[in-house]
């Protein structure tokens, strides 16, 4: 039996099912005695564990767009396409006034990245809830630790704590994705 049986796409459904599968397999290795005294392996499976829950967000996100949304491309707010561009004036070297036509840019739906995903999610009204979002913002900053050239500081250690957090908001948004669902 699926945990995803609401969501109409075989595939997806499927795909759902797999992840959740990785997750619940690495989340009994991670918290297994055998593991006990490598705290650096349990928290890198801690990490993929998060990867995978951030997935799972973000699908069922996408999903719920796409059913909201009557195309599959949808206009990018603030983001622009700029056409017959002619320079009127060189301010400096990094500066120039402009003359042209501009476009509002589209975008395909599957091409949309988590972050942008939740905020036409909530600019849509599929997320009501600011704080709802900024906990999947949250889960969404988690899951981006995986680009550790672009880190700050020193990774952290990834806690129980983290995943309960990110287990809590999964579950809130496929509460939210299968109670709204058409």
């Amino acid at each position: 039996m699926s945990n995803f049986s609401f969501v109409t796409e075989p595939v997806l459904r499927s795909n759902l099912d797999t992840t959740f599968d990785h997750i619940t397999d690495l989340l009994a290795i991670s918290e297994s005695k055998e593991y006990e005294d490598k705290p650096l392996l349990v928290s890198s499976m801690r990490k993929t564990i998060i990867i995978h829950t951030a997935s799972i967000i973000e699908a069922l996100l996408l999903w719920k767009l796409k059913q909201h949304c009557k195309s599959n491309k949808i206009q990018l707010t603030n983001e622009w396409k700029y056409y017959d561009i002619n320079i009127l004036h060189e301010i400096d070297d990094a500066r120039q006034v402009i003359s042209g036509y501009r476009k509002q840019e589209e975008k395909s739906l599957d091409r949309l990245d988590f972050m942008r995903i939740t905020d036409y999610c909530f600019n849509q009204k599929i997320i009501s809830s600011s704080q709802l979002k900024g906990e999947i913002d949250k889960v969404r900053e988690l899951r981006n630790k995986l680009h550790i050239g672009s880190l700050s500081t020193k990774e952290k250690e990834y806690t129980k704590e983290d995943l309960e957090f990110c287990f809590s908001i999964a579950k809130k948004v496929k509460d939210l994705v299968k109670n709204n669902h058409k």
